[in-house]
């Protein structure tokens, strides 16, 4: 039994069966981690708020046979917004799991402290590998693409975008 106490921002938290939930990180030493949070929808459960998406908290992690939240404390409540949800959306959908990656860190914890801007979607697809700038539209091949599909993992333009 494996026990891990790193800083982590809430990604997203998904409800579980009757009284779990789930809920997927992005820490600074482990990367994307996705765990199981025991009795986390009970009214008296003392993680319940703490792992509200975009939280910075200090989390503990026991890894058995699959990785369970055990504690958590909020360092920083994170500033909600739409673009920030996007960014935070496209790291739990795309980011590889147990990889750290520095880079990512950094922004997502400058981007909870500050709020997200327009420009800031472009940053976190060029930390994961689609740099935007040298990106063609997957259809006609034209340059500058508007549109980013994450379930597809390419790029349109205002044309082809469906």
């Amino acid at each position: 039994m494996l026990e891990y106490v790193t800083e982590a921002i809430v990604l997203d938290k998904v409800d579980l069966g009757e009284l779990d939930s789930r809920v997927y990180l992005f820490t600074k030493d482990f990367g994307k981690i996705t765990a199981k949070i025991k009795s986390g929808r009970k009214i008296i459960s003392k993680l319940a708020s703490h792992t509200e998406p975009l939280n910075l908290v200090t989390v503990r992690i026991v890894d058995k046979n699959s990785p369970q939240l055990i504690d958590a404390l909020i360092s920083k409540k994170g500033i909600p917004g739409k673009t920030l949800f996007k960014i935070v959306s496209l790291v739990r959908d795309i980011s590889p799991e147990g990889q750290p990656d520095h880079n990512l860190w950094e922004l997502l914890v400058a981007l909870a402290d500050s709020g997200a801007k327009a420009g800031d979607f472009s940053s976190a697809l060029k930390i994961l590998g689609f740099d935007p700038t040298c990106a063609k539209c997957n259809n006609c091949l034209k340059g500058s693409p508007d549109f980013f599909s994450v379930k597809d993992l390419i790029f349109y333009c205002k044309d082809c975008y469906q």
